[in-house]
């Protein structure tokens, strides 16, 4: 009898799933009645998440008590989370990864070509079907490792999405869209950065944004890299080399329509296992539109590589 531990995180979507956690626990208790009747019977065990990491030990935990399948309930954090108590169990013995799309952005489950809507999402955790995924890790100078599944901002778009948790009152695209507006007008548009790739030599040059990109889009729509594939073994690299704040507002609709790597002089794409960035100034930073590198942090080196075929994601 498959197990699966379903993790929800009420906060998700500024609030919004715990409106509506009932109604999600008995859709799912219905799409398991209808796989019993065909004969395969579920177990299904919820838990609520307290405090902000909370998703990632309630993972591990459930995977170490031999959970088969877990389910995140909420946005692209809490799938973030849930990854990272995933992927502190050794890979023979990691459950697969379910998903109720319950977020502001939800890009992730946009990224894998998979519904929103919350009847498909329940009908995929129990289809048995399922995609191998990659996963990156990041570590800083400081120390600090964590694994990320969708994407790494780092100086323009990391400023971004530090400047979306001041922004309680608005939701969805439009929250990244104030968000990207007040960071062009507001802070330093490039950074000078040491970079070296793989196993090539260092160059030094300006820089407005290194995205690093396991899926095309981020931010709530925005397809930063848009040639991004999801189990290639690879990650996609894009580059905005340095620029004022008047052409960074002319190239934002052009971002927007994912048509930017038309522009060569202004933005470079390559496929790359590892990167190392040292820069003269604080590199704000987000993994999967979660805060890695907040401007106190004053982190000025980073490390991101790519862990191929890590997860396993229930896709119906």
């Amino acid at each position: 009898m498959p197990r699966l531990k379903l993790i929800m995180n009420p906060a998700s979507d500024r609030g919004q799933t715990a409106r509506i956690g009932e109604a999600l626990q008995a859709l799912l208790q219905e799409r398991a009645a209808i796989a019993s009747e065909k004969g395969q019977r579920y177990e299904m065990d919820w838990v609520l998440t307290d405090y902000p990491r909370h998703a990632t030990e309630l993972a591990r935990q459930a995977a170490e008590e031999g959970f088969d399948i877990i389910v995140a309930v909420g946005g692209d954090g809490t799938i973030h989370e849930v990854i990272n108590g995933l992927m502190a169990i050794d890979a023979g013995k990691r459950p697969a990864l379910g998903i109720i799309p319950v977020g502001t952005g939800n890009d992730f489950v946009h990224n894998l070509g998979l519904s929103v809507d919350k009847a498909e999402s329940a009908r995929r955790l129990f289809a048995e079907k399922t995609r191998t995924i990659d996963v990156g890790l990041i570590s800083d100078c400081k120390g600090r490792q964590e694994y990320w599944n969708n994407s790494v901002g780092i100086g323009f778009t990391g400023a971004v999405s530090i400047a979306t948790r001041k922004l309680t009152k608005v939701r969805g695209f439009l929250v990244y869209f104030i968000a990207v507006l007040e960071t062009i007008l507001f802070k330093p548009p490039s950074i000078r950065a040491r970079i070296q790739i793989d196993d090539q030599p260092a160059s030094d040059r300006s820089i407005s944004v290194i995205s690093l990109c396991n899926g095309p889009r981020e931010g709530g729509g925005f397809p930063t890299g848009p040639g991004a594939v999801m189990d290639d073994g690879y990650i996609t690299c894009m580059i905005m080399r340095g620029m004022s704040r008047l052409r960074m507002l002319y190239f934002l609709p052009i971002v927007m329509k994912g048509k930017h790597l038309a522009y060569k002089q202004s933005f470079e794409e390559s496929t790359i296992r590892q990167i190392h960035i040292e820069a003269d100034r604080t590199l704000p930073i987000h993994i999967d539109g979660e805060i890695f590198g907040p401007w106190e942090a004053d982190i000025r080196q980073v490390e991101a590589n790519i862990i191929p075929a890590a997860i396993k994601v229930l896709c119906g």
